[in-house]
């Protein structure tokens, strides 16, 4: 019996479909712990990035986190939220009764879908090597949920962002290119920074500057972009001066993999996984799989694709259309598949500062990037709501006349921007775009 699981997950318009490998739970029952998928779900959101940055409602931390009833997709949870006073107030002999402005309590609703994974196994001889599998499967289960909650979130704010920047203040996405202006630096921080103040972002923190309370907002970057602000001899002196400004308070989750403050703003890093050719949803990335000639219009990227089971999603993060590069090559491309660019248009026409490119021969393991465009997000309090079900449960099935088992989890949750109801923008996030070429071979 061949079993096919089609996993949706549904938030906010934002889908994805895999296959599950046939699972089952039968003869290893009693290896299993009660709480064995709801610990997978726990500690997954405890050690993605966004998790220790995550609190309950009221907690200002930069992630609001909800759990609830959830039984189905569709259900909802309800987050309540509170809006800045707009009134004039009254002056001099002016009566205040009857000119009060009441407190506007408003109410935010992220809505679910159910996500569903498992690791397949074969049953062994005894009891101790099926118990010993059921861990390994649990820690591979957990290692994916920190990998897909960190992903939702990040995806989440760049699609759905109000505010989107640029480098160097180019005029779009088309105008970044190979240029040094256009590379993440001093400038875009005291952009990013200066966009949240404007558009009333919530600051995770306040600080006294000269007696004044001033706000502190959060900025997360990749790995390329880090090593190029580390590059910059401004940020290292203004960090050796900061730092004995909050360094007494590195235990609180704020201060968590913080690598610096600068003009306020606390500066973290979020790696991708280097064994998972993919990327980050802030920079995707992968590596040409078969050699690409001058005359291909189909690239094969990360690896092949599996005879059965799951082909790993080596383009999870690009877009479904767009622009490609592969060393000094830019390409187009129509449509992708798990581990392919297709329908790829060669010798592209020149981009703002760039001359077109020519086809050119690139050979098995090169980069291959989204035009080496990489998002950095800038974000305050209450940026992103998460919605979890409070009854995660394993599931599973079996196959082979019991010989081949399984595990896996059930799930249910979302995420949404929180917007601000008079503008109907997302007020606590920005996204920047800038040009993330890696410096080097590796």
């Amino acid at each position: 019996m061949n079993w096919k699981w089609l996993l949706h997950l549904l938030v906010n318009q934002i889908g994805w479909s895999t296959e599950m490998a046939v699972t089952g739970i039968a003869d290893i029952d009693d290896s299993i712990p009660e709480h064995w998928a709801k610990g997978i779900l726990v500690d997954g959101d405890r050690e993605s990035f966004w998790g220790s940055l995550t609190g309950k409602e009221g907690s200002r931390l930069p992630c609001i986190n909800k759990t609830g009833p959830l039984r189905q997709s569709g259900d909802t949870l309800v987050f309540n939220t509170l809006s800045q006073l707009m009134g004039a107030g009254v002056t001099g002999d002016s009566v205040l009764k009857g000119n009060e402005e009441s407190m506007s309590v408003g109410s935010f609703t992220v809505g679910c879908d159910v996500v569903r994974h498992a690791v397949g196994i074969q049953r062994r001889a005894n009891k101790q090597a099926n118990f010993d599998m059921v861990q390994n499967a649990g820690t591979l289960l957990k290692q994916w949920m920190t990998r897909k909650m960190d992903n939702d979130r990040f995806t989440e704010i760049i699609d759905n962002s109000t505010n989107t920047l640029y480098a160097n203040s180019a005029a779009g996405v088309d105008y970044l290119a190979d240029d040094s202006s256009h590379e993440f630096g001093m400038t875009e921080i005291e952009m990013i920074r200066l966009a949240l103040q404007r558009q009333g972002a919530d600051p995770i923190q306040v600080v006294k500057s000269n007696k004044r309370t001033v706000g502190v907002y959060g900025i997360v970057l990749g790995e390329i972009e880090e090593y190029r602000i580390h590059q910059n001899s401004t940020f290292l002196q203004t960090i050796r001066e900061a730092w004995n400004r909050f360094n007494t308070g590195n235990k609180h989750p704020l201060f968590n993999d913080v690598i610096g403050m600068y003009r306020d703003c606390l500066i973290y890093r979020y790696y991708g996984v280097n064994p998972i050719p993919q990327g980050t949803p802030l920079r995707p990335e992968s590596i040409v799989y078969a050699t690409l000639t001058t005359t291909a219009t189909h690239i094969s990227v990360g690896g092949p694709t599996n005879a059965t089971g799951v082909t790993p999603n080596y383009t999870l993060f690009f877009a479904s259309t767009g622009s490609l590069q592969i060393e000094d090559e830019v390409l187009t491309y129509e449509a992708k598949t798990a581990n392919t660019f297709t329908t790829v248009g060669r010798g592209c026409p020149e981009y703002f500062g760039a001359s077109a490119t020519t086809a050119a021969q690139h050979s098995n393991n090169k980069f291959i990037t989204q035009r080496n465009i990489a998002s950095v997000i800038g974000f305050g309090a209450e940026a992103i709501f998460t919605a979890v079900g409070d009854e995660p449960e394993p599931i599973g099935e079996k196959d082979d006349y019991g010989e081949q088992t399984g595990l896996g989890i059930r799930a249910y949750y979302g995420n949404a921007l929180k917007t601000d109801s008079r503008r109907t923008t997302t007020k606590n996030v920005v996204v920047m775009k800038c040009w993330s070429e890696n410096p080097s071979t590796v």
